[in-house]
């Protein structure tokens, strides 16, 4: 009996060590295994933005939108210089995607917003923008809303997102609405600046940015690109831009959009092409041809500066026209950023 209890405890301190050893190999590989995946894939990205979308029983429409970034990210912009329809007008719409060095980023900026115009429930704004940002480490949103007003009334727009404003048996608004759909290694955000919902089941969005990213191995891209939306004060009123310019991720040749809208002059600026872009520290110029109230054979030239985070009160912009017309100050609104 002794004998056997003995010969028992002999064999497990000698089977002891192999199963422990066993066992440490294959924990050691199922770690390694998702470790691999995700070093071995590429990072992917995902993102769209839009100025103004549009949704009722007879349209559905979105206008300044960049579309889909595509996986391997990149960037895409859209540019339109006014919208009119039956429930929302806007200036000067500017939108942004992009995705790169591990961050996915979308922004979109909209002028002189007005939703159910000359309604009792009028929505009004001087100027409405949002962010959305991605990266490994997780999301962040913001938007930026300037004047905002609701039948007349002023609304004082707080700090925390998802703000409501509920006019029963009407309209319900959600003032910078960010809704978070991370999961896994995904990091996934899509920030509303202005989301309006009517009991008829009509819907307006305004300014709206998506960005997400899942992570693997990622690469620097070469870039040197600006872009901005916002605006500055002029003598007798405001002037809207929205410009995007500057070597984009991945290409070779410079490229970009400018709108700019003074309302005091009426002077409305599309630019055709750009031709130079140039700069030194956070300050970028560029120029090119461009159209003057529709009418062609002008040229513009625009100098930028990124001078803080956010922009409003810290940034600059200033423009000039071959026809004389020039126009510079910080920014009242807005953003400016520089990529590089």
């Amino acid at each position: 009996m002794d004998d056997s209890i003995g010969n028992n405890r002999r064999v497990g301190v000698g089977l002891r060590p192999t199963i422990v050893l066993g066992m440490s190999v294959m924990i050691a590989i199922l770690m390694a295994m998702p470790m691999a995946g995700a070093t071995g894939a590429r990072t992917t990205f995902s993102g769209r933005a839009f100025g103004v979308s549009v949704h009722t029983a007879f349209l559905n429409l979105k206008f300044a939108d960049t579309g889909e970034l595509p996986a391997e990210g990149g960037e895409i912009d859209a540019t339109v210089l006014s919208v009119t329809t039956d429930v929302a007008q806007a200036n000067v719409l500017l939108s942004v995607t992009m995705g790169f060095d591990q961050r996915a980023q979308s922004d979109a900026a909209v002028a002189d917003v007005t939703l159910l115009p000359e309604s009792p429930n009028q929505i009004t704004a001087v100027f409405v923008s949002a962010e959305s940002v991605a990266t490994c480490n997780g999301v962040s949103g913001s938007s930026e809303i300037v004047d905002l007003r609701v039948g007349g009334q002023a609304i004082v727009v707080g700090t925390a997102p998802n703000q409501e404003i509920n006019v029963p048996g009407v309209l319900r608004l959600v003032i910078n609405e960010q809704i978070d759909t991370s999961n896994g290694r995904t990091s996934s955000i899509t920030v509303n600046a202005l989301h309006l919902t009517l009991f008829t089941g009509d819907e307006v969005i305004v300014s709206s940015a998506h960005s997400d990213i899942t992570c693997g191995r990622g690469t620097h891209v070469q870039k040197d690109f600006m872009t901005g939306g916002g605006f500055i004060e002029v003598n007798g009123g405001k002037a809207n831009f929205g410009f995007v310019a500057g070597l984009k991720p991945g290409k070779t040749t410079i490229s970009g959009q400018l709108n700019y809208l003074d309302h005091a002059s009426g002077i409305r600026v599309k630019a055709e092409t750009i031709t130079a872009y140039d700069g030194t520290g956070t300050t970028r110029t560029f120029s090119g041809d461009a159209t003057i109230n529709g009418a062609a054979g002008y040229t513009f030239s625009v100098t930028a500066s990124d001078v803080a985070e956010p922009g409003r009160g810290a940034d600059t912009f200033s423009i000039s026209l071959s026809n004389g017309y020039s126009a510079s100050g910080t920014l009242a609104g807005g953003n400016i950023q520089l990529h590089t």
